[in-house]
């Protein structure tokens, strides 16, 4: 059995450390010696992109935002739906996960670091999303919206958090979530924020091996929803506690 080896790792803020792996040709990413996520299974990454970038190849100028990185799956499929006037950004808080993808990880690429349309930023895609309009949000942050890999992405999920990407979106925007498995009263929490929201199963290799869920809400087109007036809280509609779950998610 060929060894594993570390090639790189770092220590967060808050106590945690990532690692960067490599095994008998595969790459994975460790949260305290937990595996986040490997280039062994990445077909529900694939179909992030292709779901939530539905549509847009005939679109003009769309733009489209993804946080979080992972080894850029997600990115580079979406890549392949998105028309040439296209500008794609990609949202990560670790700028060392950002640096493994530019070095080490940058035969995953194939040129698609040099497209003219992607841009990587070392940022809370929080943050990113209030720069709209964006025709498409994908998060692909957690694992999923009541499995939380770090604390704070709870707004995300969160009233809050749906109204400040409805707002950043185009009228017709979507936004799509990754997650272990489907979350229904988080889609129940999208349709009361004025998305039209739905759950998509899917699995790694066509009808078969591991399933997750896709999260996707879409604006209806020519519908204005209105935010809350300045000062007034917006109706909390679930007080459950997000819960931490598995670091992560995919078993990979």
């Amino acid at each position: 059995m060929k060894p594993r080896k570390t090639i790189d790792r770092f220590d967060t803020a808050d106590g945690h450390f990532f690692e960067l792996i490599t095994h008998d040709n595969d790459w994975y990413i460790e949260i305290d010696g937990t595996e986040l996520m490997s280039t062994r299974r990445t077909g529900s990454e694939i179909k992030l992109a292709e779901l939530g970038c539905a549509g847009l190849k005939e679109a003009k100028a769309p733009r489209v935002l993804i946080g979080g990185l992972g080894f850029g799956y997600t990115a580079r499929a979406a890549l392949r739906e998105l028309p040439g006037d296209a500008k794609l950004v990609v949202a990560d808080l670790f700028e060392k996960v950002v640096e493994w993808n530019q070095t080490h990880l940058r035969g995953l690429y194939a040129g698609a670091l040099e497209d003219k349309r992607f841009e990587i930023v070392v940022s809370d895609v929080w943050d990113q999303i209030g720069k709209g309009s964006w025709n498409s949000i994908l998060l692909d942050t957690d694992n999923g919206p009541e499995f939380l890999c770090l604390p704070d992405n709870q707004r995300l999920y969160r009233d809050r958090g749906l109204e400040r990407v409805r707002n950043a979106l185009v009228p017709g925007g979507l936004l799509a979530v990754w997650s272990a498995d489907a979350q229904p009263s988080f889609v129940k929490r999208m349709r009361s924020a004025g998305f039209d929201a739905e759950c998509k199963i899917v699995r790694e290799r066509g009808n078969k091996g591991q399933s997750y869920a896709i999260h996707i809400g879409r604006l209806p087109i020519g519908r204005r929803i209105r935010s809350a007036t300045p000062g007034q809280k917006p109706r909390q509609r679930s007080q459950q506690k997000p819960r931490k779950g598995n670091p992560r998610r995919r078993s990979r």
